[in-house]
């Protein structure tokens, strides 16, 4: 039998001697297990290492935080692809799907993709750009099912160009915009239709739209701004009626006072109405232009509700709302986070999501490309973070086991 006792030797000398973890010294090193190795040569205490096996370089894992996607193109794990199958329009993406994940760039020109996140197909993402040819409402959240798209939140600012740094932050059921100031949102949207997908942005055609030196992959992003008013709007092709929203008056030119900044709560297009919430007025009228849109909407025999002023409040509103929008998949959690906004909610509805689509079967398949690594180290995450949370204990603890229920189950 060969003599193994240069590799307790060696352990012993790294400090290992006497300790009960390395009770594996004294067992067998199973040669066979190791294809064309040549035993012989660790009997002589020279360990064939061109032999063993190596691990594949797709499963490695590499930085997908903080981390420039121009960085991750030099080591293939991003690229170049192209938008709506229009081969000269391209955008730089990340090679493998994440879920909740942030991305960030300077926007260069007006209306084209600059920040896209879960992108499942080359017609189907989120994205986060600016147009400025709006009257009023020119930061901008869309998603894109199929090549069919909808806006579905907007900031009512009145911008002179579309060079800002921006950021699109998803988690969850959530999607949160931010510009210039990178920390807190501007804008957010609650949606269920995409889970996962490639993050990254683009869209060059004639010009450059987006630098891709200039495109980051960030961590999410959290708090939210709370509600100052929930009001059921009508849709349009557009995502809704941007005519209610958007008034134009002759007397103020292309400055809209009726103007808000507003998010959609899962946002169904094959509805008449949708439900949003408003965080702000405009820089002209102020809050003004929310109780203008209030009154729109009783005129019109809309729901409108006040916010909720407590976790509790926001599970009673949601339950009484269910009744009439039963096309939601988006639960109480995401309702209570969009609402209120305190980001112990948004780990709520972050293990709901999770939940939702691989214990209860919603989605069960949308998370097999991201890389396993990746899911668990985002699921733990998510763990820690309702360890931390400082309200509604037992709903984090509640949810907790929703996430260790995921882990169990794997994707």
């Amino acid at each position: 039998m060969p003599d193994y006792t240069w590799i307790q030797t060696v352990l012993e000398k790294w400090g290992a001697k006497n300790k009960a973890y390395d009770s594996d010294v004294d067992g067998v090193f199973d040669t066979g297990a190791i294809p064309n190795l040549d035993a012989s040569k660790i009997t002589s205490g020279v360990l064939d290492l061109a032999r063993i096996p190596t691990i594949p370089r797709t499963k490695l894992e590499y930085p997908t935080e903080d981390v420039a996607l121009i960085y991750l193109l030099c080591i293939g794990k991003a690229g170049y692809v192209n938008h709506n199958n229009d081969t000269s329009r391209w955008g730089l993406y990340t090679v493998d799907s994440f879920a909740d994940k942030a991305i960030e760039s300077i926007q260069i020109e007006d209306n084209h993709i600059t920040c896209a996140g879960r992108r499942s197909a080359i017609d189907t993402m989120y994205m986060a750009y600016i147009n400025t040819a709006n009257s009023t409402a020119d930061f901008i959240l869309r998603k894109i099912v199929s090549g069919s798209g909808a806006n579905i939140a907007s900031e009512s600012v009145d911008l002179s160009h579309p060079r800002y740094r921006i950021k699109l932050s998803i988690s969850g059921s959530t999607l949160k915009g931010f510009r210039e100031d990178m920390t807190t949102a501007k804008i957010s949207a609650t949606d269920t239709d995409i889970a996962s997908g490639l993050w990254g942005g683009g869209d060059t055609g004639t010009a450059i739209h987006t630098n891709p030196i200039e495109l980051y992959l960030r961590p999410v992003a959290t708090p939210l701004p709370p509600a100052k008013a929930i009001i059921e709007v009508e849709i349009t092709e557009n995502g809704t009626n941007l005519a209610q929203l958007l008034d134009k008056h002759p007397e103020l030119g292309d400055i809209d006072k009726y103007a808000v900044t507003w998010g959609a709560f899962d946002h169904k297009p094959e509805h008449n109405t949708m439900l949003i919430t408003i965080t702000s007025g405009n820089p002209y009228t102020g809050d003004k232009a929310i109780q203008e849109q209030i009154e729109r909407a009783k005129s019109k025999n809309l729901k409108v509700l006040k916010p909720p002023r407590d976790y509790k409040e926001a599970v009673e509103q949601y339950r009484q709302l269910k009744q009439e929008f039963t096309e939601w998949i988006a639960g109480k959690d995401n309702y209570a986070y969009q609402t209120l906004g305190h980001e112990d909610f948004e780990s709520f509805q972050v293990a709901d999501t999770y939940c939702g689509n691989i214990v209860d079967g919603i989605k069960p398949n949308t998370y097999k490309n991201v890389p396993d690594w990746e899911m668990r180290k985002t699921l733990q995450m998510w763990k820690e973070r309702l360890k931390r949370a400082t309200i509604v204990k037992e709903e984090a603890e509640k949810h907790l086991k929703k996430i260790e229920e995921v882990e169990k189950k794997g994707w």
